[in-house]
């Protein structure tokens, strides 16, 4: 279940928020609408890994698709390192 709390409500009990993060997130309501999330650090780094994740796989499927559609624009590894002046 989400859990919420008033501008007010946090300013007041902080230290208790904090304390009991681990259980889950706390939305934190400011004129009765949502202005933030309080979470665990472990969970916002979860969060932020699979982002990233995600957009890798995006990127490459973004490739896929643009070799599908011409490929002779594709250039193998070595040709990379060759123009990057690595021998």
């Amino acid at each position: 279940m989400l859990r919420t709390a008033s501008v007010t409500q946090l300013r007041a009990e902080l230290a208790a928020y904090l304390e009991h993060v681990g259980e889950g997130p706390v939305v934190v309501l400011s004129r009765s609408q949502p202005a933030a999330v309080l979470l665990d650090p472990q969970v916002y780094e979860a969060l932020i890994e699979t982002a990233q994740a995600f957009e890798d796989v995006l990127d490459g499927l973004a490739g896929l698709e643009r070799y599908a559609a011409d490929p002779e624009a594709a250039v193998d590894a070595e040709e990379v390192f060759t123009r990057l002046g690595h021998p």
